[in-house]
Formats: C-alpha cells, structure tokens, sequence
C-alpha cells in the first residue's frame, strides 16, 4: 500500500476528539485512507461502513439515533471503550449530520467520514456540526506521490527552488514520468496502471461514475446532457477565463443555469477557478476567474486538450499544494498564476518552451505588482536559456 501523504497529518488525528472529515473528488483514494486509518489504532472496538452498501446505509436510516448503539453492539463494537467508526461516502445520506451530532454528543465515539462533496460538507454539516469537525481536503496525486507510486527513488526538493536554474539532469532523469503525469493525471488507479488504452478507459469510468453517482446524489437537475455539455465546453477552455454568458450562448442555456453548473462542479471536485489578483476585494469579485480541471486526465478526456492546456493545468495541481493561488490580468498583458505560500509573493509564469522574453517580461509586471520573486516554469529544454524552473520541480 503505497501512502498518502496527507496520512501524516491524519494519524495525529486518531487521539482527537473532533470528527474528522476527508473530502475530495471520487477514486483519490479516501476509502483506502479510512481503511488505513482504522489500521492504525490498535483497539479492535473499530468499525468501516460504505454507504453505498445498501445494508450499512440502512443501518442510519432510523428515527431512534439510540437504536445505532444496539446495531454496532450486535456488529461487534462495545460501549465500555471508545468506539471507532468509519463512514464512507456520507454524500448519500442525507440525515448523516444530525446522528453523527447526536451519537458524537451522547457516546465515546471517535467518528472518521469521507464524502466526495465539499458542496454536502458545507452546506450540510457546518451549522450543526459547528465546533465538532474537522475538514481535510485530499486531491490526486502530487508529482513526488505519483513517483513513490511508480516506485520511482527520488526525492523532489521539500521547498519549490524557484530561482534554480534548468537541471538537465534532472530532466532526463524524470521526463518520462512527468509526461505521463501531464497526459494521464494523479488518480492512484489510473497512475497504477500502466497501459495507456486502459488508464484512457479507467478515467472515462471514473467521469461516468461522477455523472451517475454524485450528479444522482447530489443534484437535481434536469438534464445530465446538458452538464456535460458545459463540462466539454469547460475542458476546451482551460487556463482562460470564465466567460459564464460564452457558454450559456454556446450550450443554449441561461446564465444562471449555467452559473449553478459551475458551482455544483466545483463544490464536488470536477473543476476549480483561479482568481484575479487585485488588493481591492470588491475589484476582485468583480473580475472573471480562470477555469481549471481538479484532475488533467478528466479534463483530457472530456476535450481535445492542446499540449499547452494540460501542462498549464498541470501546473496549476501541482501548486496548489503550496499556498493560494491567485492570477494577474490587465490590458498589458496577464500573469498565469501569483502564489501565496504565506509568507511571500511569487509571480509564475507557465512556458512549455520558455525563453529569455518570457523571463523579462515576468520581471517587469511583477515589478509593477511589486513582487520580487518570480519564475518561469518550463516543461522542456529552451535553446540559449535556462533561467528557468522545470515543471517535474513544482511542489
């Protein structure tokens, strides 16, 4: 079993008295996390349910939240220790907040869920679990995961080196697995496998599931067709900015229809937006957010991507593992993104061929914003340059 590495922060979860609550798009590997963190606790009195196991959904769908106590005593579990319970895919259960409420109020139980809907975590749990949760978030693969799963040994830097220059070295050393990270994505199972025809099909699946499970679940929406119209329409518009009406023309649907859409698939980890930059909070609720995919290789397969949408997209997975992200646009030109690690600024600019250009020009909108810290992520090997930073480099 090849670990997370999320599950450090977790296991320090297990002595807690919240519950905890890992959120993230579907087949990131939250089941196997739950799984692995039951191992971790030496007292048997534990339990895992899956809730899209009809049986152990049935389990909660009770009027009497007490009668629970006498179901997990005849499942094994005992009252005279704290209990452990795993609860997977709680998106399903509608009433889950309020008997977790109950149970966690009444009993000694330490409770682990998962759901793949920040949208039902939010809106559902947060007003009546208030001061109880805690809320991690886990995403595909970074690109030092995807090398331990691969079982690649090599060791990316803890801190991005933004001012280093181009390592060749390094290059040829990973390009191979950094180009199938770009192509297919950071999902375990599909990095697991290794024919490419099968990762096409798994990641096909897995959208599949998304629009037959989650969409069933979690909305209630009239036409799945039309979603994954705006889905497609998403896809072929990576690293640009939202143009909600564009797509409303393009689709034949209203703007809040729309807009209802592209919140729904953000909220359950389909898509994510990028900012704008501006020091003026209204200014920036004002400006358009660029789109990206939670996962490149569901983005892929839902459009044509160019070379250059995927390695962007990419990068921006990649990043925001190391602070906020934010990007910079103005009638001079555009910055692709502006991190905030929390304790600076950096100004980024995504080249999959960078040149000198590239470089002084970054240097001198960042100027402007008065960001000192820049750097041009680069993909491959440019002629007479190498101030840049290789993209396998990024997080």
């Amino acid at each position: 079993m090849q670990k997370r590495q999320i599950w450090s922060k977790l296991a320090k979860e297990i002595a807690t008295k919240e519950i905890v609550v890992l959120t993230g798009p579907r087949q990131v590997g939250k089941t196997t996390t739950l799984l692995w963190l039951l191992e971790q606790i030496k007292d048997t009195n534990k339990i895992y349910l899956d809730l899209e196991n009809l049986a152990d959904r049935e389990l909660f769908e009770v009027k009497n939240y007490n009668t629970l106590i006498q179901e997990l005593q005849n499942r094994g579990l005992t009252t005279e220790r704290k209990m452990y319970v795993a609860l997977d895919e709680i998106q399903l259960l509608p009433n889950l907040p309020s008997i977790t409420k109950y149970l966690f109020d009444h009993y000694n139980i330490k409770f682990f869920l998962s759901g793949s809907s920040s949208y039902y975590i939010k809106n559902r749990f947060t007003e009546s679990m208030a001061g109880r949760k805690i809320v991690y978030e886990m995403f595909p693969l970074s690109f030092q995961e995807f090398l331990d799963f691969k079982e690649v040994s090599y060791a990316l830097p803890k801190n991005t080196p933004w001012l280093e220059k181009f390592s060749d070295q390094t290059y040829q050393k990973l390009r191979v697995q950094y180009e199938e990270f770009i192509e297919f994505g950071g999902l375990p199972q599909v990095v697991l496998t290794t024919d490419t025809s099968r990762k096409r099909r798994l990641l096909e699946e897995i959208f599949s599931s998304y629009i037959n499970i989650d969409v069933a679940a979690l909305a209630d929406f009239k036409s799945t067709k039309d979603l994954r119209n705006v889905i497609k329409l998403l896809a072929a518009r990576i690293g640009n900015k939202l143009n909600v009406s564009e797509i409303g023309n393009i689709a034949g649907l209203s703007r809040i229809t729309v807009e209802n859409y592209i919140a729904f698939l953000e909220q359950t980890y389909l898509i994510s937006t990028v900012p704008a930059y501006s020091n003026s909070e209204d200014v920036k609720t004002r400006l358009q957010k660029k789109i990206y995919f939670v996962d490149t290789g569901i983005a892929n397969s839902n459009a044509d991507l160019s070379s250059g949408s995927k390695f962007e997209n990419t990068i921006r997975h990649q990043l925001q593992f190391l602070g906020k992200l934010q990007y910079f646009s103005n009638r001079n030109g555009e910055i692709d993104f502006i991190l905030d690690d929390g304790a600076k600024k950096i100004a980024l600019e995504v080249k999959e061929t960078p040149t000198k250009t590239d470089y002084t020009t970054l240097t001198k909108r960042a100027a402007k914003l008065r960001i000192p810290t820049i750097s041009v992520i680069g993909r491959q090997p440019a002629a007479n340059f190498t101030n840049f930073l290789w993209g396998g480099l990024v997080g």
